[in-house]
């Protein structure tokens, strides 16, 4: 039998909730003496798989889970994932992509940095035009990284420029990797930038007030950006043009040199965007969350005789199921934190490293751990949990912090599967890519930053410390 019939056998429904059922019971049994533990862990893997296996949609399992942890233990717990800025950043972001798109100003925006990628002499080879336009937009993403500090909302910014300008190839492969080659470069690339992303921020504040130290934007510039910024971006673009590549007979549409005429709806909504970019880009000053930035935006795109959209149309084709996916993800996370899981996984698994080990191993140790916490929680929810229990076992083992934060930092940006981080969940929601090819792509990235970036980035650790 092949590989793809026996997949397509387990992820049908009656197999995968099977196995879904398996898992969570088997989990329950095994440490049924823990109580609430016992529970909320069961009802994380049923949901763990499913996610993985995908019988049904994402959202659907997300209402599962959100209905499971209400009937096991509370509305309130069940219902916290909807009271997280994230999931309504996300919400707010569907809107923003909606609006970007029925301006005109992604086909525009698509047509105007393809006229300037490619030029009418490589155009006719759709490899090549693939090729300079993966490259020129998955550096340009990573750019944008220093301007918005939040990978959530770049991916939200980004995703309906980068569907219409995939759109000129005629190949679905090229498509795909028009959209997903700049969106991993912005998301791996975070990594390298202070301000680039949530978990960076959360981690250097935690560093400020539990140890009292300040890593400061530049020292993390020299510690990470050089392999956890620029190379990573470099290794994810080769990654995502090896995958996917337009075949040589396929067509290829260059669109005006001009980028073509700019009407008053997308100058309204480039304005509109660039008010939500000066708020996110001086949260150091007002201390605003994302969203905030979000919803200035979609108040002004949609305000009347001010906006672009028709509210009222756009809410009625708009998918927000996505939210249900998002929400669980939190409450779950929520949950293994309030029955303790959180804190004593991260406390066992931190009680296994070799404090009289070179750097190096204890740096991956740290990673490993992380990583492994991840499978179970939402990447933000590590890091919450995570790093004040971190903090203070590296001031006890006479560790350097700064390094040590940062090994969990890398971890907390290599992902395998959707359900483990919000940007990966909105990638997936925003364009028209498979799960498979989202979680193909998403694997072979962090598989490639272990296996080659991670070494040596801990040997920078060792020189440096």
């Amino acid at each position: 039998m092949e590989r793809r019939t026996v997949l397509a056998g387990v992820k049908s429904p009656p197999v995968a909730f099977f196995l879904a059922v398996v898992v969570a019971l088997t989990t329950w049994f095994a440490i049924a003496d823990t109580g609430s533990m016992a529970t909320m862990l069961a009802i994380t893997l049923f949901c763990i798989v499913l996610w993985v296996l995908t019988p049904v949609p994402p959202s659907f399992t997300g209402v599962l889970g959100i209905g499971l942890i209400a009937v096991a233990f509370s509305t309130d717990l069940a219902l916290s994932g909807f009271q997280k800025p994230a999931t309504w950043l996300i919400g707010f972001g569907l809107l923003m992509g909606e609006a970007t798109r029925r301006s005109g100003l992604a086909n525009w925006a698509g047509d105007w940095m393809t006229s300037r990628s490619v030029s009418p002499a490589v155009s006719s080879s759709p490899i090549r035009a693939y090729r300079r336009l993966l490259l020129a937009l998955s550096l340009g993403a990573h750019a944008l990284a220093l301007l918005v500090p939040s990978s959530l909302v770049r991916i939200l910014v980004l995703a309906p420029i980068l569907t219409e300008t995939g759109s000129l190839f005629e190949s679905r492969e090229a498509r795909i990797g028009i959209y997903l080659g700049p969106l991993f470069a912005t998301f791996y690339g975070s990594a390298g930038i202070l301000t680039a992303d949530l978990p960076n921020i959360i981690l250097s504040g935690f560093a400020q007030s539990i140890a009292g130290q300040q890593i400061t934007w530049t020292e993390w510039a020299i510690n990470m950006y050089p392999v956890m910024g620029l190379l990573r971006v470099l290794l994810v673009v080769g990654i995502v043009y090896y995958l996917f590549q337009p075949a040589p007979e396929s067509a290829f549409e260059l669109p005006n040199a001009d980028g073509g005429a700019v009407g008053d709806a997308e100058k309204r909504m480039l304005l509109i965007l660039l008010v939500g970019a000066a708020v996110w880009a001086t949260d150091f000053v007002h201390g605003f969350h994302p969203v905030v930035g979000a919803l200035v935006v979609v108040v002004l795109a949609f305000l009347p005789n001010v906006g672009v959209v028709d509210f009222r149309t756009v809410v009625e084709e708009a998918d927000f199921s996505i939210l249900f996916f998002i929400a669980a993800v939190f409450a779950i996370g929520d949950g293994l934190s309030q029955t303790g899981f959180s804190d004593g996984a991260s406390t066992y698994l931190l009680e296994l490293i070799p404090t009289d080990a070179p750097l190096a191993i204890i740096f991956a140790c740290i990673f490993f751990i992380t990583f492994a916490l991840t499978f179970v929680m939402e990447g933000l929810a590590v890091a919450s949990v995570l790093t004040p229990i971190l903090i203070p076992y590296a001031e006890a083992a006479g560790l350097p912090l700064t390094p040590v934060l940062m090994s969990e930092v890398v971890a907390l940006s290599s992902y395998f599967f959707p359900y483990q981080s919000a940007v990966l969940i909105v990638m997936l929601a925003e364009g028209d890519v498979e799960t498979r090819e989202l979680i193909t792509t998403t694997i072979a990235c962090s598989v490639a930053t272990i296996v080659v970036l991670l070494p040596i980035q801990f040997g920078v650790f060792t020189l440096l410390y």
